[in-house]
């Protein structure tokens, strides 16, 4: 592996404009957050909040729907999110009071607040209606899981007699089409549905159960349909579920401890995860670091707050529930972040960004480094191109480009399966915001040149 030298970076850091733009959709590395109540005063919502700095206000996501806000009675709010890449817009499910339509919600944001918003009626709630969670397929799709509706709805699939009828289907938020999720044995479900995700490769949706304060489960379900299979019983109450980047399954519960599981596919084990943080309501890996992204539940410690856990354990308060709401649902903006497609050659190069070997890009990290890797073992001289702004695709030499090369600086370089640019980040905070913009090409022994995607990431 070949690293490039440590000062290059501060003296390009210097030596270019400092121009930042204004947040689009949730800011490059930042927490997004959701919370419901069961009173308007406690604060629903969708905040963002800094992932390291607890001193650092949470910003409010402003002109929401007005179920998701903090207006009309009964518990409601949101009870889901995700980021979407490519277009960074968020998707949330409701929390819907009976006889409310319990909606799922596209929204593209300016900055902080909502411009256009897009809902999809996934019924009618019995009682307290929820998208407790979804998640996405590869090709763009979004499978839904719902609970406590009434019948006859697009997502009232089955129901056990406890929680109204449920359901699990695929939605094309192109077209508005719903396609059930075709489970031959529903009836062996017990419970309430309580936690979703799917798989890294689109085949498996995971479902966790709550199914009283001591009993809960896993169960897999093919995303083509067919039987659905319980792979691991918990010892309380399914919360949430998460893939792991090892693609192993993750998952909270509302009692205990233990509050934290991981379920092994290969090996089928459950296991469990120590945690200090008491009773969890939701959970999601932070993609550039690996670290886990926990929200409290009304009894946790302390209670209804959003905390960071490292890989080794360490749990870190970042973020107390700027109301009485609880926190719902967390996920997040990864940073730096892949983007664009790279031109292989006799192999392929791609930015290891999740997680990236150099962690978060914040304000004083002096071990902060972007990693490029080949798909087989290659050595190869190359150029590492930095810029401080992306572009449309243009082609030269053979390669596609995908940074702006006005102003860029170039970087020469050896990989050998890996190469490291070095990007120790100053300790001045008039760098926050700052946004860079990367890409590599390489010169194969075989002959010609081959590219990478392109990395993109802004100082936090």
């Amino acid at each position: 592996m070949m690293a490039l030298p440590r000062p290059a970076l501060p003296t390009l850091l210097v030596t270019l404009t400092l121009a930042t733009g204004a947040f689009a959709q949730v800011p490059d590395g930042y927490v997004v957050f959701g919370t419901f109540s069961t009173s308007s005063p406690d604060g629903r919502g969708i905040f963002f909040a800094h992932p390291r700095d607890s001193s650092a206000p949470f910003l409010e996501v402003t002109n929401l729907p007005q179920n998701l806000s903090n207006a009309g009675s009964g518990s409601r709010g949101v009870a889901s999110l995700l980021r979407r890449p490519g277009d960074g817009a968020l998707l949330v499910g409701e929390r819907a009071p009976s006889g409310a339509s319990l909606d799922f919600h596209v929204l593209q944001l300016a900055g902080q607040q909502v411009v256009f918003a897009q809902l999809f009626s996934c019924g009618t709630s019995a009682g307290v209606g929820e998208i407790p969670q979804f998640g996405l397929l590869p090709d763009g799709r979004v499978v839904l899981s719902a609970t406590d509706l009434q019948p006859g709805g697009v997502m009232s699939h089955f129901t056990n007699g406890a929680y109204g009828w449920q359901g699990l289907a695929i939605l094309d938020t192109e077209s508005g089409a719903f396609a059930a999720i075709p489970v031959s044995n529903w009836s062996a479900f017990t419970g309430v549905i309580n936690g979703m995700a799917v798989s890294r490769d689109g085949q498996t949706v995971w479902l966790g159960a709550y199914i009283s304060v001591s009993s809960g489960a896993l169960w897999q379900v093919p995303v083509a349909g067919g039987a659905m299979t319980q792979v691991a019983a918990l010892p309380f109450g399914d919360s949430n579920v998460a893939v792991d980047h090892d693609d192993s399954v993750l998952l909270t519960t509302l009692n205990g401890p233990p509050n934290l599981f991981r379920y092994d596919p290969t090996t089928t084990q459950l296991a469990v995860i120590p945690s200090n943080s008491g009773p969890l309501n939701a959970i999601a890996v932070e993609p550039a670091t690996g670290n886990y992204l926990i929200a409290t539940a009304n009894a946790g410690t302390p209670a209804r707050s959003l905390v960071w856990r490292t890989p080794t354990g360490s749990e870190t308060v970042l973020q107390a529930t700027p109301t009485n709401a609880t926190i719902s649902a967390v996920s997040s903006n990864p940073n730096p972040e892949n983007y664009g497609a790279g031109t292989p050659g006799t192999t392929s190069y791609h930015w290891l960004t999740a997680p990236n070997p150099g962690g978060l890009p914040e304000l004083g990290n002096q071990q902060f480094s972007l990693t490029v890797a080949s798909e087989q073992s290659i050595v190869a001289p190359g150029v590492i191109m930095v810029g401080f702004a992306p572009s449309a695709p243009v082609t030269v030499v053979g390669v596609d480009v995908y940074v702006a090369q006005g102003a860029a600086v170039y970087f020469t370089t050896v990989l050998a399966d890996t190469a490291t640019l070095d990007v120790p980040l100053p300790t001045d905070p008039s760098f926050v915001g700052l946004e860079l913009f990367a890409q590599s090409f390489w010169a194969e022994p075989a002959g010609g040149l081959a590219a990478s995607d392109a990395v993109s990431m802004t100082i936090l």
